[in-house]
């Protein structure tokens, strides 16, 4: 069963994890003297701080997710699951987890042991896969929580056990943003009405349905993209 993916990810907000960043900020070697390194921090230092912070929204070891938004191979519209207001993210990934059991349920079957198996397994499709859904599959270690079904980690293989718009396009060592491959299929701009980065100031300001409009728009997407270059990609299609 294919499954169109794409996710919002957001930088941290835990406490210990901002402290650490904030203590390890520094400033360039060429700094020697105290005093220029003290200029340096009151002038820089925060600056650099919240870049710091920022980038952890591109690491599933740190980050979170805030949005994750699904749609079958069909024409029915994605579905855009979101953290709202004190939810955890815990929550969120368990809301994930039921939204594909219950869509690969039709499949699913038990064995001898009575373990659910899925002869309908999931086939998750996004743009620069690796990184969705190894972000997803870091969350889900950070929180101890194990999916009923296969999600590709690290070790998965493009092709093979996901599919990923960027590589079929672009290759293994090059990349395409989403917004450039939908300029080159003259596809509809996802990134019309903003930007990822705009997300998470959309979601902090109690914008979810912002936030859950650009998530479907990526995911709609990487569906229209996939049906223009799955007639090429003959099996793996």
């Amino acid at each position: 069963m294919q499954i169109f993916l794409d996710i919002e990810t957001a930088p941290t907000e835990d406490a210990d994890t901002l402290a650490a960043i904030r203590a390890g900020i520094r400033p360039p070697a060429s700094y020697k003297k105290p005093e220029s390194i003290a200029a340096w921090h009151a002038a820089e230092g925060e600056a650099a701080a919240l870049e710091a912070i920022g980038r952890t929204a591109l690491d599933g070891g740190a980050g979170q997710v805030i949005a994750i938004g699904l749609a079958l191979d069909n024409d029915r519209p994605p579905v855009v699951l979101l953290r709202k207001d004190g939810e955890g993210e815990t929550e969120l990934l368990r809301q994930f987890f039921e939204t594909v059991e219950d869509w690969t349920a039709g499949g699913a079957v038990a064995d001898a042991q009575g373990r659910t198996l899925w002869p309908d397994a999931p086939f998750f499709i996004a743009h620069n896969a690796a990184f969705d859904l190894g972000f997803l599959w870091r969350r889900c270690i950070v929180h101890g929580l194990r999916p009923p079904f296969a999600l590709p980690g690290p070790s998965a293989r493009p092709g093979k056990d996901y599919g990923c718009s960027m590589m079929a396009w672009a290759g293994y060592r090059e990349r395409i943003s989403l917004q450039a491959l939908c300029r080159a299929l003259a596809l509809p701009d996802p990134k019309a009405e903003g930007t990822g980065a705009q997300a998470w100031q959309w979601w902090k300001a109690g914008d979810l349905e912002r936030v859950a409009t650009y998530c479907a728009g990526d995911v709609q997407a990487v569906r229209a993209i996939w049906h223009r270059l799955a007639p090429m990609m003959g099996a793996a299609a």
